[in-house]
């Protein structure tokens, strides 16, 4: 027992326990005098037992030094010095005698020696138990990092930080990196609650982080926008971290904080939670006062209905997504331009208001010039997959390495953002990605392979735990991308919320400047009129261009009244539509050749002159325009070639030949051809 009483057998015991730890040495150099009085006697006059203890002794000193390979290095040469020279002490004593010349005096002096320098080892160990050697407790070695240091710990609530060192010249932060699967083991967690982050100064030091439990697991939902009539510049709350910090970011860039505007990627498997994530972040962009965004949804809107009315323009997939896309081409520049001519490097804030600093006029002289601002604009391409696969795998590349300069943002989201979907070129230049649960295999197709390296592993949440994410995005620290969050949860209880949020971006948030109105419109024309705000034009009307006729009564608000209804005969609405430009009053054409012929039990009608055949294209083109299929090529006509007789190869020379007359503007996919509005036909 360690306490006792005051009497000469407490102190006794006392002692005794503490002399246990030292004891060893000690008795091993007492083991070492006997087998050398012992050996002495048996083989004084032995050659062979010469050339026997000799050679044991070589191998007890060597195979010391062997062993202790996983021990630190000075201990391992503590080991093999007292190893060789105890074992040529022995071999000395059991030849010559114990007490022969100098052997006693070696053995007196020496033997004590030794023995007092592992007790000063073992002292030193055990008095500063809580130093870097011995602060893992074994884990380090379990791991196949025995000779890595873990240094003092830091506590803080779930979440212990500690630093490491690695072994010099044997082992790196990629040793490490690898090993967290083994330390996630060793401790009974999952692998994504060990993370490591290395130090950029140092290939071997970098910091162990363990979060022991998952403060993710309750389920937060959306309870409004984080800063309604705030800036797109200020960031933007989707979540919130395993710590209970709020998982942001931030879309335009900051020169003073040198921060570069960013893209978006959002990729997730089916059942992870990317649709809350996505209604997560539009609303938090509906909600600034200085933003446009811009919507493409293949699946019709089918989780965004409600935001419809707060966006400036929506388009479902196919041809009028290809549209906006050229529609972006043709604002990027015009943008740039604007921001150029009014000395903004990139988008700020004060880009968005009436420019009434003379240092930022596009006016010489140093006068203000009052331009309109320009709002910041956010183009969101949902179920990007079914877009690539219409426009090809490269649609955005373009759009993606210049629009950050143009005050654009661009936001991808799809499943798998693999290489046979998504172009590399366009992969590198999304830098932001939110990372839900996914498959293993995808990992690195959404996050760098630095983020994985530090402990992110998405394919362990696959579709079992829906909003978990990663976050990478510049502005974010980079020690937290490694670190789990959790995206709000948006359940239908929260529908009348999401809709009186886009009535207050309807009423509140900001329209289309003239410079990108008028790039949208000189392509899509009619198919893009902007969201205006409640006392303005559409923006159709803003860029010059004419806004389309106002719907009639029976749009609106059903069948008319009697006397709407007799109205409505007065002014000759009983005619047909198609009929109501014919001039009764114009002599009937001439009779051409072909109009006698029989028009059942024939396989095809009269074949249209060459003049007639290009007035017909022209008139089809305005057709396309009017219903806002600005892009078209020879499949859009494959119909129409049926009714007049006309080939697609015949289409495809007029496509070429309207382009030289500048109705028509090749696009980047091949066979492609965009409508430029008659208005503004060269």
């Amino acid at each position: 027992m360690r306490e006792g009483g005051s009497g000469a057998s407490g102190v006794g015991n006392y002692l005794l326990h503490r002399a246990k730890p030292h004891l060893p040495p000690w008795l091993g150099m007492a083991g070492v005098g006997l087998a050398g009085v012992l050996g002495h006697e048996r083989w004084a006059a032995s050659p062979a037992a010469a050339v026997g203890l000799t050679l044991t002794s070589v191998a007890v000193s060597g195979g010391a030094y062997v062993i202790g390979k996983s021990a630190s290095r000075q201990r391992r040469l503590h080991s093999a010095i007292t190893t060789a020279l105890g074992s040529t002490w022995l071999t000395a004593a059991c030849l010559a005698g114990p007490a022969a010349g100098p052997i006693g005096d070696a053995y007196l002096m020496g033997g004590p020696a030794l023995a007092l320098s592992w007790n000063v080892r073992i002292f030193m160990r055990t008095s500063d138990s809580g130093g870097a050697g011995s602060a893992d407790g074994g884990l380090m070695e379990k791991i196949g990092l025995a000779r890595a240091q873990i240094g003092r710990a830091k506590v803080e609530p779930n979440r212990v930080t500690a630093p490491v060192a690695l072994d010099p010249g044997t082992q790196t932060n990629d040793d490490m990196a690898k090993a967290l699967a083994h330390i996630a083991s060793a401790l009974d967690l999952p692998t994504t609650a060990v993370r490591y982050r290395p130090n950029p100064d140092s290939a071997r030091r970098g910091e162990l982080v363990i979060v022991p439990e998952d403060m993710l697991a309750e389920v937060m939902e959306w309870d409004g926008p984080s800063n309604l009539g705030g800036s797109i510049a200020e960031p933007l709350v989707i979540g919130r971290y395993d710590d209970g910090a709020p998982l942001q970011l931030w879309l335009p860039g900051d020169p003073e904080a040198g921060r570069n505007s960013t893209h978006v990627l959002i990729a997730g498997g089916t059942g992870s939670g990317k649709g809350d994530a996505a209604l997560d972040l539009q609303t938090e962009i509906l909600s600034r006062h200085d933003v446009l965004l811009w919507l493409s949804d293949p699946k019709s809107f089918q989780d965004f209905r409600p935001l419809l009315p707060g966006i400036d323009w929506a388009v479902e997939g196919g041809t009028a997504t290809e549209v906006m896309v050229e529609a972006l081409k043709a604002a990027i520049p015009a943008r740039t331009r604007w921001l150029g001519q009014h000395q903004y490097r990139q988008w700020v804030p004060e880009a968005a208001r009436e420019q009434s600093d003379p240092a930022h006029s596009c006016r010489p002289g140093g006068r203000a010039c009052g331009c309109p601002g320009m709002p910041f604009l956010v183009a969101w391409m949902e179920e990007a997959a079914n877009t690539l696969r219409y426009l090809g795998d490269d649609a955005f590349t373009g759009i993606a390495q210049e629009a950050r300069s143009a005050g654009v943002s661009l936001i991808v989201s799809l499943q798998r953002p693999s290489y046979d979907q998504m172009s590399t070129s366009t992969r590198a230049s999304l830098p932001s990605a939110i990372a839900l649960g996914c498959d293993a295999r995808d990992e690195d197709f959404t996050l760098p392979e630095r983020v994985i390296d530090a402990g992110a592993h998405p394919g362990a949440w696959g579709n079992r735990k829906p909003g978990y994410c990663y976050l990478v995005s510049p502005g974010i620290d980079e020690e937290r991308y490694a670190s789990p969050g959790r995206t709000w949860r948006v359940t239908q209880r929260v529908a009348p919320a999401l809709e009186a949020l886009a009535t207050w971006a309807h009423r509140h948030g900001a329209i289309a400047d003239p410079v990108t109105a008028q790039a949208a419109v000189s392509v899509a024309g009619r198919a893009y009129t902007g969201r205006p705000g409640p006392d303005e034009p559409p923006a159709a009307a803003r860029s010059g261009r004419p806004v389309p006729d106002a719907p009639s009564p029976l749009t609106l608000a059903g069948w008319p009244d009697d006397e709407d209804q007799e109205d409505a005969m007065e002014g000759g609405l009983h005619v047909d539509e198609e009929d109501r430009d014919i001039d009764p009053e114009a002599e009937l054409p001439d009779i051409q050749p072909g109009d006698d012929a029989p028009i059942f039990g024939q396989e095809a009608g009269r074949k249209p002159s060459p003049e007639e055949a290009r007035r017909l294209f022209g008139a089809a083109l305005a057709e396309f325009e009017q219903e806002g299929r600005m892009v078209v090529g020879p499949k859009d006509f494959t119909d129409w070639c049926d009714r007049h007789d006309l080939s697609r190869s015949w289409v495809s020379k007029q496509l070429k030949r309207t382009a030289q007359d500048g109705r028509l503007e090749a696009t980047e996919a091949t066979g492609r051809w965009r409508i430029v509005p008659a208005l503004t036909a060269a």
